[in-house]
């Protein structure tokens, strides 16, 4: 992989929706691979399913290239019951926590992540890959990479297992014996991580447009009620998020300009310094915030579905055409060089 810019992808939660996202890597990967790929993954929900396969596209053949072929496989062809398992009438009476049983994504992703690809994200050359859940024990989100001291694939699947975990709809997964949910609970879209690694380009993908859309359903299921109150307060999280990241975008960009214009008088420049590193700026200007742009743009133009745990294959091809055809539209060069 060229040493070009330190590139991150970050992908937001949305469920089936991901495979606008996949589109968007389809159109990065036919147009711009030859040039470099990312040097940072990372998501949460379905963008912590993703993050590792897109990590795995800038391994040498042929991993890299089978890895992209798996991606797109799953988002164009796995159905609603190979995430997940309804449970009937007398399992709900008998489980009161949960609507839907999460064993066949578990065997999805234990049966995709190969132990040799897992393998080499742990690798030096492999970027930084990382997923976010919610530990509901400690109310923190908690953000886990392959390269992680003492990771092993079986507690990174479950890491990415706990990530896509929708509350109620989906069983909690169980990590060090705590309860784990939704990194999109806290954290839909990771932008920080990213930027604590020390990430220059950020590439978000949305996966809801920039104005929230309404509907017509009338919600007289439960499930329905708690996925449209789980995306309202998802998509003002979100916001919050990108202004944050915006925000110590601004910061990286003053302190630069500053530096540059005392760069000839030292006594000046010492002092900036000096300032700059205070504790209490360390969220806008820590030394490892090297973040100089954010590609703004790439999500759909409108809402793709009202239920995104509905995994239909048809339609999820029609999203991937419409995630390459917004990627070709604001990716015009790239974003490796």
């Amino acid at each position: 992989m060229p040493d070009n810019k330190k590139t991150a992808l970050v992908i937001s939660g949305g469920g089936a929706k991901g495979a606008f996202a996949v589109g968007v890597i389809k159109h990065l990967y036919l147009k711009y691979r030859s040039t470099g790929w990312f040097k940072i993954t990372g998501g949460s929900s379905t963008g912590a399913l993703i993050s590792p396969m897109a990590a795995l596209i800038a391994a040498p053949d042929p991993i890299g290239s089978q890895a992209f072929e798996k991606l797109e496989y799953i988002y164009t062809h796995v159905t609603t019951k190979d995430i997940l398992k309804k449970q009937n009438i007398f399992e709900l009476l008998l489980r009161l926590d949960c609507l839907n049983e999460s064993d066949p994504l578990s065997r999805l992703l234990h049966r995709e992540l190969r132990p040799e690809w897992f393998a080499w994200l742990r690798s030096p050359e492999a970027p930084d890959c990382y997923v976010v859940y919610v530990n509901y024990q400690t109310g923190q989100k908690v953000a886990v990479m392959p390269k992680d001291e003492g990771m092993n694939r079986e507690k990174f699947i479950q890491a990415m297992l706990a990530s896509a975990s929708v509350p109620v709809v989906m069983e909690a997964t169980i990590i060090d014996k705590d309860v784990c949910y939704d990194g999109g609970v806290r954290d839909l879209l990771p932008f920080s991580k990213a930027i604590d690694l020390g990430a220059e380009i950020i590439v978000p993908i949305f996966l809801s447009p920039e104005n929230y859309g309404s509907t017509q359903n009338r919600f007289r299921r439960m499930d329905k009620i708690l996925l449209r109150t789980l995306d309202i307060l998802i998509d003002e999280a979100t916001r919050n998020d990108v202004e944050m990241a915006e925000l110590i975008n601004i910061g990286f960009r003053a302190k630069h300009e500053l530096f540059s214009v005392f760069a000839k008088e030292q006594s000046v420049l010492d002092k900036l310094k000096n300032v700059f590193n205070k504790s209490e700026f360390h969220t806008l200007f820590g030394p490892e915030k090297r973040l100089i742009k954010i590609i703004t743009g790439l999500r759909p133009d409108e809402q793709l579905t009202d239920d995104s745990l509905t995994f239909d294959p048809t339609k999820m091809r029609l999203w991937v055409e419409l995630g390459k055809q917004k990627g070709k539209a604001i990716l015009k060069e790239s974003p490796f060089i």
